[in-house]
């Protein structure tokens, strides 16, 4: 493996930043969405919206501010009623830029990696045809080291933007499928407010 990495050139250096800066988001995301998965109290959530009642004991309460959602719907609960709206949007506000942390960068490593990648190709080719082009070169063959170099990072380019990819696309999933619920459950508790008000 430090073979094929060093036969990659020097732009495999930026490539292998960009690859440990992505396997570090990744990890990160995972644990993120594990905890709040294993976190989620929905019949509590459930509760609340029902009652729209701050009368919940300590223990039940700290059971809720473990979930996203527990804790917007939370927010509502515990200020006036025509302010619970609004209170609960800047709320959810501060949850969303939690939970879509980190997807910009890994957005630009899909773009980035493969540029990276094409970029080493092109220094790659012209080695090679610059070794061509040397009359004093006795074996042709030998040129042939610029055309792996360029094959090599060309691949370790586009496997990081692979990666890269598919994790936006699934923290991105899980965002709007959090979002989205989120929304909901913010609008049944305005409506269970103003109906008890």
């Amino acid at each position: 493996m430090i073979s094929i990495f060093q036969a990659g050139g020097p732009v495999m250096y930026p490539l292998l930043f960009c690859s440990v800066i992505t396997l570090a988001i990744i990890i990160d995301r995972i644990i993120f969405w594990f905890k709040l998965r294993n976190g989620r109290r929905l019949e509590l959530i459930a509760k609340l919206c029902r009652s729209s009642q701050p009368g919940c004991n300590p223990g039940e309460l700290n059971e809720i501010k473990q979930d996203l959602i527990g804790k917007v719907l939370l927010v509502g609960i515990e200020n006036d009623r025509s302010m619970a709206g609004w209170e609960m949007k800047l709320a959810a506000k501060l949850e969303l830029d939690q939970m879509i942390q980190y997807q910009g960068t890994l957005k630009i490593m899909v773009s980035l990696t493969p540029l990276l990648g094409i970029f080493g190709t092109v220094l790659g080719i012209i080695d090679s045809f610059s070794l061509l082009g040397d009359h004093s070169l006795v074996d042709p063959i030998a040129a042939s080291g610029g055309l792996a170099e360029a094959l090599i990072t060309t691949a370790f380019g586009l496997a990081i933007a692979m990666l890269s990819l598919i994790a936006f696309a699934i923290f991105q999933s899980l965002t709007e499928k959090l979002h989205y619920e989120m929304e909901i459950r913010c609008t049944e508790l305005e409506r269970t407010m103003k109906i008890g008000g």
